[in-house]
């Protein structure tokens, strides 16, 4: 009799107060470094030899611990829910609401390491014990989501929740979409504190199909779309996170959506924080591959110069406007600028003479593309575009020069990259205009630029020399006043260069 009652028997199936002696013992010695190791070696294989009867006991034991307990002894008790979930599956159905009990009060813990074992125990629980609804486990956390108000037990009962969803083989989207709305007033709520973890949760019930109709989206994108831009990092990745399941789960029903998602997430791409912006590209990806609407990419500007006929751009030339409230007349920047004229720069040489001088008149600042048909276009022009300043704060510093001095000297150069041919112009313009006529024309009208241009090379014609334009009979009036002046303080300039020479 004797050995029958030593038989292995009574190993597999030690009796309650035995097991229960034996757990306290170990889990005692999880307190102490030197024995953990030990302990936990045994409470493990305690748990994988459990039998049905022995199961509930043994939760009791782990259900025993509080939070007085130290933090490895709690982490342990959670370890073995996941343990027991993977060992004995189904056969843990009817414990299953006390399990979730003891885990929904280990999700209080100050411990994030106790947290985390909640997590995965959840995720274990939701993937073996698959018989009892997935209500059973999803109802106490939700309403531990809601009702709680301190920080870590919202944190922990999302993330719990999330995992379980993810993990579940049914977990019941019908029910799951019901839960959306209040969801929605949780990460709305200004005093929330843990909305990432609940956008964690709401990407994970959009990939179950939980967001599958217009109403769910109509509220829950626009959130998600305001999430981008929360000063919390950790939400906006969130946020980020659950549109990316949201287009991938709802690709026919986000196309109307795609405009503003796909703006949104351009715009916020470039986050500070690494991690969001890999976020933010990997849901933009997605928002691009939903069918049914036309991609939307922001607008970028070339810097590059381009070649347009029809507005009267040539080469690295940009096009002109035809108002005379823009910047007027605009050439290449030169590389040295001494403003002393109410005339825009042009290109010239350093030089000291000049062949012929040509005077152009425009007034509407307009460049046509056959004054230049004669210039050699064999080879690309690669000249540079800078940003000068604007022609009025250039007509004011001349105009200051001009009373101060009386005479200016204006040099420019513009020289191309091609070898063979080389354009060099050069102007010289002296200004002396009474203060009444530089009020009324601003410097936007004048009416004779005095350009030579003086090359080997080019063959210029007078006629093509100057572009014509409609002007009014008062302005012609006006501007042939001007030209009479010009013409006297061309002469005076000759004169002063044969002086000079």
């Amino acid at each position: 009799m004797s050995f029958k009652n030593r038989s292995p028997t009574t190993i597999l199936q030690p009796q309650p107060q035995d097991l229960k002696q034996r757990v306290y013992t170990c889990l005692n010695k999880l307190a102490d470094r030197d024995t953990l190791a030990v302990a936990s070696a045994e409470l493990d294989s305690i748990a994988r030899n459990l039998t049905s009867d022995s199961i509930s006991p043994f939760l009791n034991c782990l259900y025993g611990t509080d939070s007085s307990s130290k933090s490895p002894v709690r982490r342990q008790c959670v370890c073995l829910l996941t343990l027991l979930s993977r060992s004995h599956g189904n056969a843990l159905s009817p414990h299953l609401s006390k399990m979730v009990s003891t885990l929904s009060r280990r999700l209080r813990d100050p411990d994030s390491a106790v947290r985390s074992a909640c997590v995965e125990a959840t995720a274990a629980m939701s993937s073996h014990i698959t018989k009892p609804p997935f209500s059973v486990l999803s109802k106490p956390l939700i309403e531990m989501l809601v009702v709680e108000q301190d920080v870590n037990s919202q944190v922990g009962a999302a993330m719990c929740l999330a995992a379980a969803i993810d993990a579940a083989p049914d977990p019941e989207s019908e029910q799951l979409r019901k839960v959306l709305p209040k969801l929605g007033k949780l990460v709305r709520n200004e005093s929330f504190k843990a909305k990432a973890a609940v956008f964690g949760v709401i990407g994970s019930v959009a990939s179950v199909g939980g967001a599958g109709s217009k109403g769910v989206l109509d509220w829950l994108v626009p959130c998600a779309v305001d999430a981008l831009s929360s000063e919390d990092w950790a939400t906006r990745k969130a946020a980020a996170e659950a549109l990316g399941k949201v287009a991938m789960a709802e690709k026919e029903l986000t196309a109307e959506y795609k405009s503003a998602c796909v703006v949104a997430l351009e715009n916020k791409r470039f986050d500070k924080v690494k991690i969001v912006r890999e976020t933010f590209n990997r849901s933009l990806d997605l928002w691009k591959e939903v069918p049914g609407v036309c991609e939307v990419s922001a607008p970028s500007q070339s810097d590059s110069p381009s070649v347009e006929a029809g507005n009267g751009s040539f080469g690295c030339f940009p096009s002109v406007t035809k108002s005379v409230d823009d910047a007027g007349f605009r050439t290449p920047q030169s590389k040295k600028v001494v403003p002393t004229s109410r005339s825009p720069p042009l290109d010239a040489s350093t030089e000291p003479t000049a062949k012929k001088e040509t005077p152009l008149r425009s007034n509407n600042r307009n460049w046509n593309i056959s004054d230049f048909s004669k210039l050699d276009r064999t080879k690309p022009s690669d000249c540079k575009t800078e940003i000068a300043e604007p022609r009025k704060s250039l007509f004011f510093k001349a105009y200051d020069n001009i009373k101060n001095s009386d005479l200016g000297v204006m040099e420019s150069r513009e020289i191309g990259d091609s070898g063979d041919s080389r354009l060099e112009t050069k102007r010289i313009l002296f200004a002396k205009v009474c203060d009444e006529n530089v009020q009324k024309y601003g410097g936007l009208k004048s009416g004779s630029r005095v350009v030579p241009f003086h090359d080997e090379n080019l063959d210029f014609d007078d006629k093509n020399a100057a572009v014509e334009v409609d002007e009014n009979p008062k302005e012609v009036e006006d501007l042939s006043l001007i030209r009479e002046q010009l013409a006297q303080i061309e002469d005076q300039q000759s004169n002063l260069l044969n002086l000079l020479q």
